[in-house]
């Protein structure tokens, strides 16, 4: 979060000089130092103290296929999204947001989902209970879950080269489907390296899962999969951020209803700004 810090001119040396100056000078030298005014509600001080611990982002994506826990769901989309958080402190935080999936064939029916939860941090680690709505405008029913991850930041075990650490559980209420997944993160600061610039970087992410749908093979439940992902993020500036990257999946035993290839190899890109 972009915290405004509002910056005062020091007053000690003010009241230093009274000591050498007559009672004029000093109040001539106060009266330069007028104090900031209230033109707006977000300068009330009980509003920003709210407004730096709230968080937003906006962002608008185009990947050449929608791809959902490792089998292909749709071609070609937009996907807009809306997130918000709020620092609660003593380590807590709570989220919300909306994201869209919105094909580019007319013929596809779009996607909608809602998501909310709360995190707590624990020194380098993140706990994340959440709640998922995954809403449809045509034939699909709309389905609900639950979720919860935890992650571990491994920057002070490994400085720049952090490769972080998730599990996650999802319990899907409508569809009675259970979902476990472990992932890699690591993003690596390619500009610094190169130019001690520090405006871009190589996002990288690696998941294997299991979902509990059942798969080809007669008589068994569950199909596993593997998501790779490159991203090259460049800040545009403090508030604005441009990604482009290429993702592959493959699904084994993938599930008897599905008909698509095992794998899956497509691009994508996203602008996002936020503060």
């Amino acid at each position: 979060m972009k915290k405004t810090i509002i910056t005062i001119t020091s007053i000690v040396a003010c009241a230093f000089a009274s000591f050498a100056a007559d009672a004029a000078c000093t109040n001539a030298c106060c009266a330069s130092k007028p104090a900031k005014q209230i033109n707006t509600l977000a300068d009330e001080e009980v509003c920003a103290n709210l407004l730096e611990r709230f968080s937003a982002s906006v962002s608008v994506g185009y990947e050449s296929e929608y791809v959902f826990r490792g089998l292909k769901v749709q071609g070609a989309s937009i996907n807009p999204e809306v997130d918000f958080a709020y620092d609660l402190g003593s380590g807590f935080a709570v989220y919300a947001g909306v994201w869209g999936n919105m094909p580019v064939k007319s013929d596809t029916e779009n996607e909608m989902d809602i998501y909310t939860g709360i995190t707590y941090d624990f020194q380098n680690f993140t706990f994340d209970l959440g709640y998922l709505a995954y809403l449809y405008n045509e034939d699909t029913e709309n389905s609900h879950e639950i979720k919860f991850a935890v992650s571990y930041d491994t920057v002070d075990l490994l400085g720049e080269f952090n490769v972080s650490p998730t599990v996650a559980f999802y319990h899907d209420f409508s569809l009675d489907s259970y979902t476990l997944e472990a992932g890699l993160t690591y993003s690596a600061p390619v500009t610094k390296w190169i130019a001690d610039r520090n405006w871009g970087t190589i996002d990288l992410a690696a998941v294997y899962g299991w979902n509990s749908v059942k798969s080809l093979s007669a008589g068994r439940d569950g199909y596993t999969y593997i998501a790779l992902s490159a991203d090259a993020v460049v800040a545009l500036n403090d508030y604005c951020k441009f990604s482009v990257g290429v993702r592959y999946a493959y699904a084994h035993d993938r599930p008897a209803w599905y008909r698509d290839c095992d794998e899956t190899v497509w691009f994508g890109t996203s602008m996002t700004v936020g503060f």
